[in-house]
């Protein structure tokens, strides 16, 4: 009887083991499957036309463009009491499956490929600002959460992104992308301390 036992138990988790390993193995593959559809913002990379994988309108009257982007962020329990940094916490993606690029003539297509990334860019502003808020507004975070201050950045960057499209006519005036993109790699350089690796110094008192 105990040797029935002692085999059925073993059995048994043996089983419950196998069925971990496959859940994690599962868990695993979809977590490698969309690693492959997002783009994480990056000086290093610029935005390319396979990026955009979602199947286009193609309703042959002007060639478009459409990025799905996005600004994201987890905080909360003993990391926000012991961390002061949650630099690393805030992340901006660009979303591959869905996001589309007409077929057009090569002038056009690097033109919207260009537009595509000063949005990008807007975008990682909008990461750096909400960094930059959640190290500096430490009394905000501790007391409220981390909700209002990204309602703060969000509202910021609804804004600039308003005025942005406004100015280069939805990315159709290549002067004003010109003029924007150079803007945004400034501001990206002033809000250095606030990239998703960087380690931002407190400022001191006066």
């Amino acid at each position: 009887m105990t040797k029935k036992i002692t085999v059925e138990a073993k059995y048994d988790a043996f089983n419950m083991t196998k069925t971990i390993l496959l859940l994690s193995i599962a868990l695993l593959l979809s977590v490698a499957t969309n690693a492959q559809k997002i783009i994480e913002w990056s000086a290093d990379y610029q935005l390319q036309k396979s990026d955009f994988q979602a199947e286009a309108p193609n309703s042959g009257q002007m060639q478009t463009a459409s990025g799905s982007f996005s600004v994201e962020y987890e905080t909360g329990g003993l990391n926000l009491v012991f961390n002061r940094n949650l630099n690393e916490n805030v992340s901006c993606f660009f979303q591959k499956n869905a996001s589309y690029i007409d077929d057009g003539t090569a002038e056009s297509t690097a033109r919207l490929l260009r537009y595509q990334q000063l949005i990008f860019n807007l975008y990682e502003i909008q990461a750096r600002n909400l960094r930059k808020k959640f190290f500096e507004e430490r009394k905000t975070m501790l007391t409220k959460g981390p909700s209002e201050l990204h309602q703060e950045a969000y509202t910021e960057h609804a804004k600039l992104l308003s005025r942005v499209e406004r100015d280069t006519f939805n990315g159709t005036l290549d002067s004003e992308i010109d003029k924007w993109m150079k803007w945004s790699l400034e501001e990206l350089e002033n809000l250095g301390d606030f990239c998703k690796t960087c380690n931002p110094k407190k400022k001191k008192r006066k």
